[in-house]
């Protein structure tokens, strides 16, 4: 069994190292459905050698005593819309069940925290993310209040329009605990989520993301996804 102790988190600032290789590698293996591992270390390099980028991005990798990545995960300050993404979250198949990504997970809160602080002299308004609709990790948060489930028909861009109910956009509040929010405002996020995070360089031309903006238009607020709205009162 590893022990606590032979484990550290370490923030990857240089693509050139071998460590961002391997824990965008890791990613990549672990997911499958992600960007392209020479399109996520540019993201690195263009942090590293400071380029206008509308929010920095965040890898965070947990090494074992070897040096060897244990688990990996990725995020970006949305800095347009003050709330942090998490893109992507993996741990070693001979490491999971062990809850090193939930701990690192913390860490990139607090990595994505420091540069809102530094940037606007306050904390993100939330960090968000997107899992698998019958995640149990996500049933778990909302059943304790943590986090929320947006209601609507997420995709990210990859996803085809068949794949509808798939995932769930989901954020955690951090200094905006609103339980439902005007839809233009997750308008916004989602575009950000698309354009800044995902480097779609026209979301309006997308049939799917136009899809996603007609169906939040359509209500003035958004609350939470109703297949969670039971574990939400609970």
């Amino acid at each position: 069994m590893m022990e606590e102790a032979e484990l550290r988190v370490v923030m990857v600032e240089d693509e050139r190292t071998p460590l961002a290789t391997e824990a965008l590698e890791l990613i990549s293996t672990a997911i499958g459905d992600v960007q392209p591992v020479n399109d996520l270390l540019s993201e690195v390099e263009e942090r590293r050698t400071g380029m206008p980028s509308g929010g920095d991005y965040h890898l965070l990798a947990m090494v074992d005593a070897d040096g060897r990545a244990a688990a990996a995960a990725a995020g970006i300050y949305l800095e347009g819309v003050n709330a942090g993404f998490v893109t992507y979250l993996a741990v070693r198949p001979d490491l999971r069940g062990k809850l090193l990504g939930r701990g690192l997970r913390g860490h990139l809160l607090e990595s994505i925290r420091a540069e809102a602080q530094r940037k606007n002299g306050a904390d993100p308004a939330w960090l968000v993310g997107e899992v698998h609709s019958g995640s149990p990790w996500l049933q778990t948060l909302v059943g304790a209040g943590k986090v929320i489930p947006f209601d609507l028909p997420y995709f990210h861009p990859w996803m085809s329009r068949r794949s509808e109910g798939r995932y769930v956009l989901y954020r955690e509040p951090i200094a905006d605990a609103r339980a439902e929010l005007p839809a233009h405002e997750v308008v916004r996020l989602v575009y950000a989520i698309w354009r800044r995070a995902y480097r779609i360089r026209f979301p309006l031309q997308s049939e799917t993301f136009c899809y996603m903006l007609e169906r939040l238009r359509a209500t003035g607020t958004i609350g939470v996804h109703p297949d969670f709205r039971a574990l939400a009162v609970e």
